[in-house]
């Protein structure tokens, strides 16, 4: 999967890069000094601590260094989530680009959950998004549950994708979260390929269970 993965992206590196359009989210500046990038422009964008409120909390991410010569797609990133201003979360990432979070909303997962994601990263060829997905349990703790990318390269030849289904879609699996992920060969001169993953609740705790391994075997 992993030289896949490369010729996917070293192949098309001549297309345009598309920005991912971010949610809404409150910005705050900084008192630090910003280091230039490489071009000898400001970071002061993707440095700037982004804050969002959901469900009577408060949530804070971005990065704490911005460096794309440096770094490449794996600048460092947190998040944390505060009640009444104590945090009661915290979680680092590697990412890129503009990070923003997107609701899920509640499912019946063994009780009334909150799911969202934490994304980062360009819809565009040789540039992967990745989606980072997080449980809010009914008593208000937070547990990171697991992260997907998609991408597309190979002049368009070959696209990887996810999706997710909840217990109440029409092919969902009571209190699992499924994720369906894809590899689609645009040329078709190769069968596309899938595979799934069970997340299944019990109380604050949840075990991940991939039923196939056809992703990796890709190439």
């Amino acid at each position: 999967m992993t030289a896949l993965l490369l010729s996917l992206l070293v192949s098309c590196r001549n297309e345009p890069k598309q920005q991912t359009p971010a949610s809404e989210v409150q910005s705050s500046a900084i008192k630090d000094t910003i280091a230039d990038d490489k071009d000898g422009k400001s970071n002061t964008s993707m440095l700037t601590p982004r804050e969002q409120k959901l469900e009577g909390f408060t949530f804070r991410y971005g990065y704490t260094a911005y460096d794309e010569e440096k770094y490449s797609l794996s600048n460092p990133g947190y998040l944390e989530v505060l009640k009444a201003n104590k945090v009661v979360f915290k979680d680092k990432f590697e990412g890129n680009d503009e990070p923003y979070i997107t609701s899920l909303g509640y499912h019946n997962l063994d009780g009334n959950k909150f799911v969202f994601c934490l994304n980062y990263g360009t819809e565009a060829c040789d540039y992967v998004q990745t989606s980072r997905y997080y449980v809010m349990n009914e008593d208000g703790s937070f547990r990171y549950i697991n992260n997907y990318s998609s991408f597309t390269g190979g002049d368009h030849y070959a696209s990887q994708h996810f999706s997710h289904i909840f217990p109440n879609d029409s092919l969902g699996k009571p209190n699992t979260l499924t994720i369906v992920e894809g590899i689609t060969y645009h040329d078709h001169d190769k069968p596309d390929v899938a595979d799934t993953t069970h997340i299944t609740f019990k109380g604050n705790a949840f075990t991940i269970k991939k039923l196939t391994d056809n992703l990796s075997k890709a190439e």
